[in-house]
Protein backbone atom coordinates (compact mmCIF):
# COMPACT_ATOMS: atom_id res chain seq x y z
CA UNK A 1 0.00 0.00 0.00
CA UNK A 2 2.89 2.38 0.86
CA UNK A 3 4.74 1.58 -2.48
CA UNK A 4 1.28 2.28 -4.20
CA UNK A 5 0.87 5.52 -3.21
CA UNK A 6 4.55 6.48 -3.58
CA UNK A 7 4.49 5.22 -6.87
CA UNK A 8 1.36 7.47 -7.85
CA UNK A 9 2.81 10.53 -5.57
CA UNK A 10 6.20 10.63 -8.03
CA UNK A 11 3.78 9.86 -10.71
CA UNK A 12 1.65 12.98 -10.06
CA UNK A 13 4.57 15.24 -9.19
CA UNK A 14 6.50 14.66 -12.08
CA UNK A 15 3.28 14.91 -14.36
CA UNK A 16 3.09 18.54 -12.84
CA UNK A 17 6.92 19.05 -13.55
CA UNK A 18 6.60 18.40 -17.55
CA UNK A 19 3.21 20.45 -17.56
CA UNK A 20 5.34 23.07 -16.13
CA UNK A 21 8.16 22.68 -18.15
CA UNK A 22 5.84 22.75 -21.38
CA UNK A 23 4.16 25.49 -20.33
CA UNK A 24 7.25 27.83 -19.20
CA UNK A 25 9.14 26.86 -22.87
CA UNK A 26 6.34 27.52 -24.91
CA UNK A 27 5.66 30.89 -22.93
CA UNK A 28 5.16 33.75 -26.19
CA UNK A 29 8.08 35.30 -26.88
CA UNK A 30 8.03 36.91 -29.61
CA UNK A 31 7.97 41.10 -29.74
CA UNK A 32 5.88 43.28 -32.31
CA UNK A 33 7.91 45.43 -34.62
CA UNK A 34 6.77 48.50 -36.09
CA UNK A 35 8.37 51.75 -37.85
CA UNK A 36 7.45 55.13 -36.84
CA UNK A 37 8.32 58.43 -37.74
CA UNK A 38 10.28 60.51 -40.37
CA UNK A 39 13.18 58.24 -39.66
CA UNK A 40 11.30 55.29 -40.18
CA UNK A 41 12.82 54.58 -36.40
CA UNK A 42 12.18 50.89 -35.81
CA UNK A 43 10.15 50.01 -32.33
CA UNK A 44 9.42 46.87 -30.52
CA UNK A 45 7.35 45.97 -28.14
CA UNK A 46 5.70 43.33 -26.50
CA UNK A 47 1.81 42.08 -25.76
CA UNK A 48 1.14 39.17 -24.11
CA UNK A 49 -1.78 36.81 -25.85
CA UNK A 50 -3.69 34.57 -24.14
CA UNK A 51 -4.82 33.14 -27.75
CA UNK A 52 -1.13 33.09 -28.75
CA UNK A 53 -0.44 31.11 -25.61
CA UNK A 54 -3.01 28.57 -26.41
CA UNK A 55 -1.87 28.53 -30.19
CA UNK A 56 1.62 27.46 -29.28
CA UNK A 57 0.60 24.57 -26.91
CA UNK A 58 -1.62 23.36 -29.07
CA UNK A 59 0.35 23.23 -32.26
CA UNK A 60 3.32 21.99 -30.32
CA UNK A 61 1.18 18.69 -29.08
CA UNK A 62 -0.41 18.48 -32.28
CA UNK A 63 3.29 18.27 -33.98
CA UNK A 64 4.75 15.71 -31.28
CA UNK A 65 1.51 13.20 -31.91
CA UNK A 66 1.58 13.63 -35.91
CA UNK A 67 5.44 14.01 -36.31
CA UNK A 68 6.46 11.64 -33.13
CA UNK A 69 8.93 13.90 -32.38
CA UNK A 70 9.89 17.05 -30.03
CA UNK A 71 10.22 19.38 -32.59
CA UNK A 72 12.95 20.96 -35.13
CA UNK A 73 16.63 22.31 -33.93
CA UNK A 74 17.94 25.36 -35.85
CA UNK A 75 19.95 23.25 -37.85
CA UNK A 76 18.26 22.04 -40.99
CA UNK A 77 16.60 18.49 -41.09
CA UNK A 78 17.90 17.95 -37.87
CA UNK A 79 15.21 16.57 -35.26
CA UNK A 80 15.95 17.37 -31.56
CA UNK A 81 15.85 13.64 -31.05
CA UNK A 82 18.95 13.93 -33.48
CA UNK A 83 20.33 16.57 -31.21
CA UNK A 84 19.70 14.63 -27.72
CA UNK A 85 21.62 11.64 -29.19
CA UNK A 86 24.54 13.02 -29.71
CA UNK A 87 25.20 15.22 -26.75
CA UNK A 88 23.81 12.42 -23.70
CA UNK A 89 26.14 10.46 -24.05
CA UNK A 90 28.85 13.24 -23.48
CA UNK A 91 27.01 14.01 -20.67
CA UNK A 92 26.51 10.62 -19.66
CA UNK A 93 30.55 10.47 -19.34
CA UNK A 94 30.30 12.81 -16.35
CA UNK A 95 27.07 12.59 -14.79
CA UNK A 96 27.49 9.17 -14.03
CA UNK A 97 30.56 8.85 -12.52
CA UNK A 98 30.27 11.80 -10.92
CA UNK A 99 27.25 10.55 -9.30
CA UNK A 100 28.59 7.44 -8.26
CA UNK A 101 32.07 9.20 -6.96
CA UNK A 102 29.72 11.28 -4.72
CA UNK A 103 27.68 8.63 -3.59
CA UNK A 104 30.39 6.38 -2.34
CA UNK A 105 33.05 8.95 -1.29
CA UNK A 106 30.22 11.69 0.21
CA UNK A 107 29.61 8.57 2.35
CA UNK A 108 33.54 7.97 3.17
CA UNK A 109 33.78 11.80 3.77
CA UNK A 110 30.92 11.70 6.32
CA UNK A 111 32.12 8.72 8.16
CA UNK A 112 35.42 10.82 8.18
CA UNK A 113 33.69 13.53 9.84
CA UNK A 114 31.53 12.07 11.95
CA UNK A 115 34.68 10.05 13.57
CA UNK A 116 36.83 12.90 13.93
CA UNK A 117 34.56 15.57 15.22
CA UNK A 118 36.00 15.83 18.35
CA UNK A 119 39.29 15.84 17.38
CA UNK A 120 42.38 18.05 15.41
CA UNK A 121 41.86 16.28 12.55
CA UNK A 122 37.98 17.74 12.28
CA UNK A 123 39.57 20.80 10.34
CA UNK A 124 40.21 17.90 7.19
CA UNK A 125 36.76 16.91 8.46
CA UNK A 126 33.41 19.53 8.95
CA UNK A 127 35.99 22.32 8.77
CA UNK A 128 36.80 20.89 5.13
CA UNK A 129 33.07 19.66 4.16
CA UNK A 130 32.08 23.56 5.48
CA UNK A 131 34.80 25.35 3.01
CA UNK A 132 33.84 23.54 0.23
CA UNK A 133 30.59 23.63 0.43
CA UNK A 134 31.09 27.53 0.75
CA UNK A 135 32.98 28.04 -2.30
CA UNK A 136 31.03 28.71 -5.68
CA UNK A 137 31.29 26.37 -7.82
CA UNK A 138 32.67 28.21 -10.88
CA UNK A 139 35.21 29.18 -8.91
CA UNK A 140 36.66 25.96 -8.34
CA UNK A 141 36.24 25.34 -12.30
CA UNK A 142 38.51 28.40 -12.82
CA UNK A 143 41.07 27.48 -10.27
CA UNK A 144 41.60 24.29 -11.35
CA UNK A 145 41.48 25.11 -15.15
CA UNK A 146 44.56 27.64 -14.50
CA UNK A 147 46.52 25.20 -12.72
CA UNK A 148 45.75 22.55 -15.36
CA UNK A 149 46.83 24.77 -17.83
CA UNK A 150 49.95 26.16 -15.81
CA UNK A 151 51.01 22.90 -14.59
CA UNK A 152 50.67 20.51 -17.29
CA UNK A 153 50.19 22.66 -20.58
CA UNK A 154 51.11 19.37 -22.48
CA UNK A 155 47.94 17.61 -21.43
CA UNK A 156 44.71 18.32 -22.89
CA UNK A 157 43.00 17.15 -19.74
CA UNK A 158 39.75 19.79 -20.63
CA UNK A 159 39.81 17.80 -24.57
CA UNK A 160 37.05 16.13 -25.84
CA UNK A 161 39.39 14.55 -28.52
CA UNK A 162 41.14 12.36 -26.57
CA UNK A 163 39.15 9.11 -24.52
CA UNK A 164 39.96 11.03 -20.68
CA UNK A 165 38.72 14.17 -21.88
CA UNK A 166 35.38 13.28 -19.28
CA UNK A 167 37.71 12.49 -16.01
CA UNK A 168 38.46 16.32 -14.79
CA UNK A 169 35.07 17.31 -15.90
CA UNK A 170 33.49 14.27 -13.96
CA UNK A 171 35.88 15.32 -11.02
CA UNK A 172 34.33 18.94 -10.88
CA UNK A 173 30.83 18.05 -11.39
CA UNK A 174 31.08 15.71 -8.05
CA UNK A 175 32.94 18.15 -5.32
CA UNK A 176 29.78 19.88 -4.38
CA UNK A 177 27.06 16.79 -4.32
CA UNK A 178 30.25 14.55 -2.83
CA UNK A 179 30.27 17.62 0.02
CA UNK A 180 26.33 17.58 0.23
CA UNK A 181 26.27 13.95 0.82
CA UNK A 182 28.85 14.54 3.09
CA UNK A 183 26.83 16.57 5.29
CA UNK A 184 23.71 14.00 5.23
CA UNK A 185 25.69 11.34 6.17
CA UNK A 186 27.41 12.93 9.23
CA UNK A 187 24.58 14.03 10.61
CA UNK A 188 22.46 10.84 10.02
CA UNK A 189 25.57 8.99 11.95
CA UNK A 190 25.09 11.83 14.98
CA UNK A 191 21.61 10.97 15.55
CA UNK A 192 22.55 7.91 16.24
CA UNK A 193 24.80 8.61 19.00
CA UNK A 194 23.43 7.13 22.24
CA UNK A 195 21.48 4.16 21.14
CA UNK A 196 21.34 1.30 23.16
CA UNK A 197 22.91 -1.31 20.48
CA UNK A 198 25.80 1.25 19.91
CA UNK A 199 26.76 0.56 24.35
CA UNK A 200 26.48 -2.91 23.68
CA UNK A 201 28.46 -3.25 20.46
CA UNK A 202 31.06 -1.30 22.46
CA UNK A 203 30.60 -3.60 25.80
CA UNK A 204 31.36 -6.55 23.48
CA UNK A 205 34.93 -5.11 22.70
CA UNK A 206 34.51 -4.46 18.67
CA UNK A 207 36.37 -1.37 17.63
CA UNK A 208 34.47 1.41 17.28
CA UNK A 209 35.51 1.33 13.21
CA UNK A 210 33.26 -1.68 13.03
CA UNK A 211 30.43 -0.37 15.32
CA UNK A 212 30.54 2.88 12.84
CA UNK A 213 30.33 1.14 9.35
CA UNK A 214 28.31 -2.25 10.50
CA UNK A 215 26.28 -1.12 12.65
CA UNK A 216 25.36 2.81 12.59
CA UNK A 217 26.25 3.39 9.31
CA UNK A 218 23.94 0.67 8.31
CA UNK A 219 21.50 2.04 10.74
CA UNK A 220 21.75 5.58 9.40
CA UNK A 221 21.24 4.18 5.41
CA UNK A 222 17.56 4.52 5.71
CA UNK A 223 17.52 8.47 6.31
CA UNK A 224 20.61 8.58 3.98
CA UNK A 225 19.59 6.65 1.18
CA UNK A 226 16.11 9.43 0.66
CA UNK A 227 19.06 12.13 -0.18
CA UNK A 228 19.68 10.41 -3.75
CA UNK A 229 17.76 12.00 -5.76
CA UNK A 230 18.79 15.29 -4.43
CA UNK A 231 21.92 14.10 -4.70
CA UNK A 232 21.58 13.85 -8.72
CA UNK A 233 19.43 17.27 -8.49
CA UNK A 234 23.03 18.93 -7.25
CA UNK A 235 24.87 16.93 -10.08
CA UNK A 236 22.93 18.05 -13.11
CA UNK A 237 23.11 21.68 -11.45
CA UNK A 238 26.93 21.74 -11.31
CA UNK A 239 27.12 19.86 -15.11
CA UNK A 240 25.13 23.11 -15.90
CA UNK A 241 28.15 25.04 -14.90
CA UNK A 242 31.53 23.32 -15.47
CA UNK A 243 30.00 22.33 -19.09
CA UNK A 244 29.80 25.45 -19.81
CA UNK A 245 32.60 26.90 -18.38
CA UNK A 246 34.66 24.71 -19.89
CA UNK A 247 33.12 24.39 -23.16
CA UNK A 248 32.08 20.61 -22.64
CA UNK A 249 29.84 19.97 -25.17
CA UNK A 250 26.94 18.06 -23.60
CA UNK A 251 23.11 18.25 -22.86
CA UNK A 252 23.80 21.21 -20.28
CA UNK A 253 25.84 23.15 -22.84
CA UNK A 254 23.63 22.41 -25.73
CA UNK A 255 20.57 23.82 -23.47
CA UNK A 256 22.40 27.33 -23.44
CA UNK A 257 22.32 27.16 -26.92
CA UNK A 258 18.62 26.37 -26.86
CA UNK A 259 18.00 29.28 -24.71
CA UNK A 260 19.69 31.52 -27.06
CA UNK A 261 22.89 32.09 -25.27
CA UNK A 262 26.22 32.38 -27.19
CA UNK A 263 29.44 31.62 -25.60
CA UNK A 264 29.24 35.56 -24.95
CA UNK A 265 26.22 34.62 -22.47
CA UNK A 266 24.60 37.75 -23.92
CA UNK A 267 21.41 38.03 -21.32
CA UNK A 268 19.62 39.78 -24.02
CA UNK A 269 19.26 37.36 -26.91
CA UNK A 270 16.95 34.85 -27.57
CA UNK A 271 16.95 34.66 -31.40
CA UNK A 272 17.97 31.10 -31.31
CA UNK A 273 15.56 30.21 -28.66
CA UNK A 274 15.03 26.13 -29.39
CA UNK A 275 11.61 25.05 -27.44
CA UNK A 276 12.06 21.50 -28.62
CA UNK A 277 15.46 21.30 -27.68
CA UNK A 278 14.74 22.94 -24.49
CA UNK A 279 11.72 20.14 -23.86
CA UNK A 280 14.01 17.44 -24.71
CA UNK A 281 16.69 18.07 -22.57
CA UNK A 282 14.19 18.58 -19.31
CA UNK A 283 12.90 15.43 -20.20
CA UNK A 284 16.35 14.01 -20.20
CA UNK A 285 17.31 15.67 -16.81
CA UNK A 286 13.98 14.45 -15.28
CA UNK A 287 14.61 11.30 -16.48
CA UNK A 288 17.77 11.08 -14.80
CA UNK A 289 16.15 11.82 -11.49
CA UNK A 290 13.68 9.31 -11.66
CA UNK A 291 16.41 7.12 -12.48
CA UNK A 292 18.76 7.86 -9.22
CA UNK A 293 15.31 7.67 -7.20
CA UNK A 294 15.00 3.91 -8.28
CA UNK A 295 18.86 3.41 -7.30
CA UNK A 296 17.85 4.12 -4.06
CA UNK A 297 14.86 1.98 -4.20
CA UNK A 298 17.20 -0.71 -5.41
CA UNK A 299 19.43 -0.25 -2.68
CA UNK A 300 17.39 0.03 0.20
CA UNK A 301 15.56 -3.47 -1.07
CA UNK A 302 18.87 -5.43 -1.54
CA UNK A 303 20.05 -4.41 2.02
CA UNK A 304 16.27 -5.37 3.22
CA UNK A 305 16.59 -2.17 5.47
CA UNK A 306 12.75 -1.24 6.29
Amino acid sequence: MDITRTVMKNLFLYTIIIVALLLIVLFPRNPAMSVSGKALTVEMEYHFSWKEYKNNVIQYLQHVWKEKSLGETRHERVMVEDEIMRFLPNSLKIILPAFFISLLFGIWKGIFDYKNRRNKKNIFGNGLTWILQSIPDFFIVICLQWLVIFTFPSLKLFSQTNWYGFIIPAILVSVYPMMYMARITSAALSNEDGQYYIQVAKAKGFPMAIVTTRHILRNSLQSILPHITSLMIHTLSSLLIVEYLIGYEGLAYRLFTALGFTTSFNMGSFRGFEPGVIIGIGLCFLSLVILAQLTGFIIKRSLRLP
